[in-house]
């Protein structure tokens, strides 16, 4: 139902299914989805939060998109309980690394994002997103050259990135 946009309906069939097994990680972190889709991040994170204590070296919960939150009127990034924890889990597997870029990134750490994106492209090089956001912390730390080559290399694996493209473009450099 998800696919098709009834997300009220995948909602209530992911909730008979944690009634049915309510132990069912799955069925937590796709409906956390489907409440996320829907704009209900309190929710969502509820559930998201609830597949990481049912299977906490299951990686599906700390590997959702993780959802911005309201508070007084501002918002910030809300990331699962630790970040640290999937790395321990699973340290050669490259998404807790990039997810764990991701949100230096959006807290502006653009040192440590560019360090966490280094160990997922370690572990994952054709990874196009990470190529493109570490080129994002480049340019934000005014490393123009370093920028322009991991763009470019996004755009290597991926060449359907239009923010990448506009990227390279802003920076004066051919996709």
């Amino acid at each position: 139902m998800m696919r098709r946009g009834d997300l009220d309906k995948a909602i209530a069939d992911f909730t008979t299914a944690i009634g049915l097994d309510p132990l069912s990680v799955h069925a937590y972190g796709n409906r956390g989805w489907a409440y996320q889709r829907k704009r209900d991040n309190q929710k969502a994170l509820a559930d998201y939060t609830k597949a990481i204590e049912l299977e906490p070296k299951d990686l599906l919960g700390y590997n959702q998109p993780w959802p911005r939150l309201s508070h007084h009127g501002q918002s910030r990034f809300a990331p699962p309980p630790t970040m640290a924890r999937p790395i321990r889990v699973a340290p050669t597997d490259a998404r807790g690394w990039r997810n764990r870029g991701m949100i230096k990134l959006m807290k502006y750490d653009n040192a440590g994002g560019i360090a966490d994106y280094d160990k997922a492209l370690e572990y994952d090089p054709k990874d196009a997103y990470s190529w493109n956001n570490r080129g994002i912390a480049k340019r934000d730390t005014g490393d123009k050259i370093g920028a322009i080559a991991d763009f470019k290399k996004a755009l290597e694996i991926n060449p359907n990135l239009p923010s990448t493209r506009q990227a390279l473009e802003e920076l004066g450099a051919k996709p």
